[in-house]
């Protein structure tokens, strides 16, 4: 039966028996497009509306009503990255569906219990590599008085060398491409392994910076930039140039405004920065440089008839490493309820660039041990990184606080992803109030491929595959 029929045959259902008809569903099609890169063409993956539309933009309240269609030719799946949902809607293939065969749909209907900046991405082999990704924004009503108008930026990294190529290069030669001094104290000298792969090009908005987006601004406004790295593999550092900001949240969730002209962004992870546009106008680069690395993106704020300038895609100089300074500043606006953590897991992160094998307590996916909690518990997950590379973290189907540092603890941001520094320990907790089998990983993507995967069970819990 055809996509169009299922729809009007379930809207006819409702109405005969008097129900409200369900909320019709937005289809998003996961698709082949062809994209220029810097006057070269390369064959990427697309994750669109049927108009077009990059991506979703919903309301707080809504239901998210979703058909995505597979028009590629081999099988996909997609993670809808950040949202509380039922386990069976969460997108991973193999772990909480199986794959959506080609020329296939799969149904997605669940209540949006969020607002903010989220994103959706493949969760099936290294689709995500060929820019399987689209940004997913929840907006509230209160949104309007925050700021005048928003963009979003989505970074990402780009390779004219297949996903495939690039594992097998890293598993052959496991090599840091980049090592620096780890900072801090307790780090015995060890070097940290900041990139693992050469990448051609870092996009924005799935452009560079030869050809930049340009999102028009009005003098004397404030713009919300709601900033996503979808990237693979590439932390980075956020630089407003001429403008102050304030970051107001991350991944979605509400912070006390943090002022700066610098921030850090890990793998996966989305930060909200408002910036106000001078009364004079004038053309404002925002651009993300890659860690350990001098390339850049990004987009170009500009007022009406500004000059705009000639930006280059590479920086004066290389960039450092990411720190934990950042996250120890970030104090959440709505914390979690503050009570006794009654299960306490060790997640002990292991590898070496070297082997190219990485691993959750010692264990390689998929012949790892699933950590098993209980409804109605508060869980502490406690990060021991044993690497000498940072690690963006990611829990499914839950929000969770950074509590420890380092053996300092504070009250920090609530996020679902959290990045890991090398040698470091990382202290977090969550409400085991949404029962599944739920992935947690690495989310840089061949770290998670190479083995840093494992999932979190509620115990008893009847997987619906």
């Amino acid at each position: 039966m055809r996509l169009a029929a299922v729809i009007s045959a379930s809207l006819l259902l409702h109405t005969a028996f008097g129900q409200e008809p369900p909320t019709p569903a937005v289809t998003l099609n996961v698709a082949e497009k062809t994209l220029n890169v810097n006057g070269k063409n390369a064959l990427v993956y697309s994750l669109t509306q049927d108009n077009g539309t990059r991506g979703l933009t919903l309301q707080q309240g809504q239901t998210f009503s979703v058909d995505l269609n597979n028009k590629l030719t081999i099988p996909t799946s997609v993670h809808w990255h950040g949202l509380i949902l039922p386990n069976n809607q969460d997108g991973v293939a193999f772990v909480t569906q199986y794959p959506i065969y080609p020329n296939h749909f799969y149904h997605y209907e669940f209540p949006l219990k969020q607002t903010g900046t989220y994103w959706m991405h493949a969760h099936y082999g290294m689709e995500e590599q060929r820019l399987l990704a689209a940004p997913l924004i929840i907006k509230d009503p209160e949104d309007a008085k925050l700021a005048d108008q928003e963009a979003v930026i989505m970074l990402g990294d780009f390779s004219f060398k297949s996903p495939e190529e690039i594992y097998t290069e890293l598993r052959r030669k496991g090599r840091p491409m980049n090592k620096m001094e780890s900072p801090g104290k307790g780090m015995k000298g060890m070097g940290q392994d900041l990139v693992d792969v050469d990448y051609d090009a870092f996009l924005a908005n799935q452009r560079t910076l030869e050809d930049p987006e340009v999102i028009e601004v009005k003098p004397g406004t404030r713009v919300r930039l709601r900033i996503i790295d979808a990237a693979s593999a590439t932390n980075f550092f956020i630089h407003l140039g001429q403008l102050s900001g304030e970051a107001i949240a991350v991944d979605g969730n509400r912070i006390a405004p943090l002022k700066g002209n610098t921030f850090e962004l890990s793998v996966a992870q989305r930060i909200d920065i408002i910036v106000t546009i001078p009364k004079e106008g004038g053309a404002f680069p925002i651009l993300a440089q890659g860690e350990g690395t001098r390339m850049q993106t990004g987009v170009i704020l500009a007022t009406n008839g500004s000059i705009l300038p000639q930006l280059s895609s590479q920086a004066d100089k290389q960039a450092g490493a990411l720190t934990n300074e950042q996250e120890s500043r970030l104090s959440a606006l709505h914390p979690l309820e503050k009570r006794e953590v009654g299960r306490k897991i060790v997640v002990e992160l292991g590898g070496n660039m070297q082997d190219y094998i990485w691993t959750l307590n010692g264990q390689v996916w998929p012949e790892s041990t699933p950590l098993v909690i209980e409804e109605g518990q508060r869980v502490e997950l406690v990060f021991k990184n044993k690497t000498a590379m940072a690690h963006p973290m990611h829990l499914h189907g839950h929000v969770f606080q950074v509590m420890e540092v380092d053996g300092k603890a504070f009250r920090g941001a609530v996020r679902d992803t959290v990045l890991v520094m090398p040698n470091s320990t990382l202290s977090i907790q969550f409400d085991a109030n949404n029962p599944g089998v739920w992935p947690l990983h690495c989310h840089i993507l061949y770290h998670q491929v190479a083995g840093m995967f494992t999932v979190v069970r509620y115990k008893e819990f009847e997987q619906p595959l």
